[in-house]
């Protein structure tokens, strides 16, 4: 019997154990990781040139109010939601499987307000010669 309890003991430990390094790595996951996937000039616009990433936003995650000079940006929604606040646009919640476009020089931002994880893909078609974001402090 006193067999029977150790293992009963040590299966317990073991769910608690495991249940609490789940929520350590949960903890420790970035709130953004953004990947670029492609960066090349567009030979038929001169000075021009097209960017694309791949980004994972954790629940609650929030990017700074910024712009893109000169930037072209349309975002896509692979896995989950976003909300984006875009000047002169508003509020617009984009669910997987849908696209919203950002003008040039429009102040904007995204993020993730929901429970779970979600995923972009986003193309930037920008001069050359400028940064791809800046941030505005308000």
């Amino acid at each position: 019997m006193r067999q029977e309890h150790a293992v009963a003991g040590m299966f317990a430990a073991g769910i608690l154990v495991g249940g609490l390094l789940m929520e350590l790595v949960h903890a420790q996951a970035p709130q953004y990781q953004t990947k670029q996937v492609l960066q090349s000039d567009l030979n038929n616009l001169p000075g021009q040139e097209i960017i694309v990433f791949s980004s994972t936003w954790q629940p609650g995650f929030r990017l700074p109010l910024h712009m893109h000079p000169n930037g072209h940006e349309i975002t896509y929604v692979v896995d989950g939601e976003q909300t984006f606040e875009i000047e002169g646009v508003g509020t617009k919640i984009v669910k997987a499987g849908e696209a919203i476009y950002t003008p040039p020089n429009t102040p904007h931002f995204g993020r993730n307000a929901t429970d779970k994880v979600s995923k972009t893909i986003v193309i930037r078609v920008k001069d050359k010669d400028k940064p791809v974001t800046v941030e505005i402090k308000k």
